[in-house]
């Protein structure tokens, strides 16, 4: 990874680069379809600079993604989250404020180079809020059924970003709630 220079000007230019890059990953829909030079170009930078910042285009994605993590995971919400109706709102609030970024970063094939590792931070999170839930007794399966609840959910959000549910945001919401009292009621026994 290149060292990260901090002055303004090359914080916009990494911006530019990243941005970007996101819009070029949702028409071309693949990495692979993305070259230094169309990106470059269509940024009105040169590959001069383009290199300055990144080693190559995998570079500038896995900083995307990383930078989606970590302002994910960063929402002061989310992290010290001990209730799971207060988690599914901050989760579907922090949605709702990145919904353009999502959008075009859905509508790619990539997508699931970033889903997957907020899947499982998700999973992780709410897990440790069961797990630390006095009225859950029955831990039989415990992280299979978050697991798939939550992929299914990942799943359906990516088709909405697609405009190919029939859902909302907030019919997602809606139905993680009630899902969670069932999930509690079920486990307490």
């Amino acid at each position: 990874m290149k060292v990260q220079n901090s002055n303004n000007s090359s914080l916009k230019t990494r911006k530019l680069i990243k941005d970007t890059f996101t819009q070029m990953l949702s028409e071309k829909r693949e990495i692979s379809k993305i070259t230094v030079s169309d990106l470059t170009k269509r940024a009105n930078i040169s590959r001069t600079t383009f290199y300055s910042h990144f080693d190559d285009i995998y570079a500038v994605a896995e900083e995307f993604k990383e930078e989606l993590v970590d302002a994910f995971f960063s929402n002061d919400q989310l992290s010290s989250s001990d209730d799971y109706e207060k988690f599914f709102a901050s989760i579907i609030s922090f949605i709702k404020e990145n919904d353009d970024t999502y959008k075009m970063l859905c509508r790619s094939n990539e997508v699931l180079f970033s889903a997957s590792k907020l899947c499982v931070l998700v999973c992780n999170k709410f897990l440790e809020i069961a797990n630390s839930d006095k009225r859950i007794k029955n831990k039989d399966d415990l992280e299979l059924e978050i697991r798939v609840f939550f992929e299914g959910c990942f799943v359906e959000y990516i088709k909405y970003c697609r405009g190919k549910s029939a859902f909302t945001l907030d019919d997602m919401y809606e139905f993680s709630l009630r899902w969670c009292r069932r999930f509690v009621e079920g486990r307490g026994r």
